[in-house]
C-alpha cells in the first residue's frame, strides 16, 4: 500500500512517535506490488496492532 505524508489523504494514520520520518497515512485504496530486489532499505516497522487494523480495513473494502 502506498504511504503518504499528506495528512488530507484518507487512510490509516502513522505518527512520528511510532517510527516514521513524518506523520503519514497508509493509503488503503492504493495497493501495488514490488519485487524484493526493488527494496533498498527498511525505513520503519509498524506494530502488530496497526497491521491488524490495515488487514481489517483492506478486508472490509475488498468485501464491498
Amino acid at each position: 500500500m502506498g504511504i503518504t505524508s499528506n495528512p488530507k489523504m484518507e487512510g490509516i494514520p502513522l505518527t512520528k512517535n511510532k517510527g516514521t520520518i513524518k506523520d503519514s497515512i497508509i493509503k488503503i485504496n492504493y495497493i501495488f506490488t514490488i519485487s524484493e530486489k526493488m527494496i533498498e532499505r527498511k525505513l520503519f516497522s509498524i506494530s502488530n496492532e496497526k497491521r491488524e487494523l490495515v488487514k481489517k480495513e483492506l478486508t472490509k473494502r475488498l468485501n464491498n
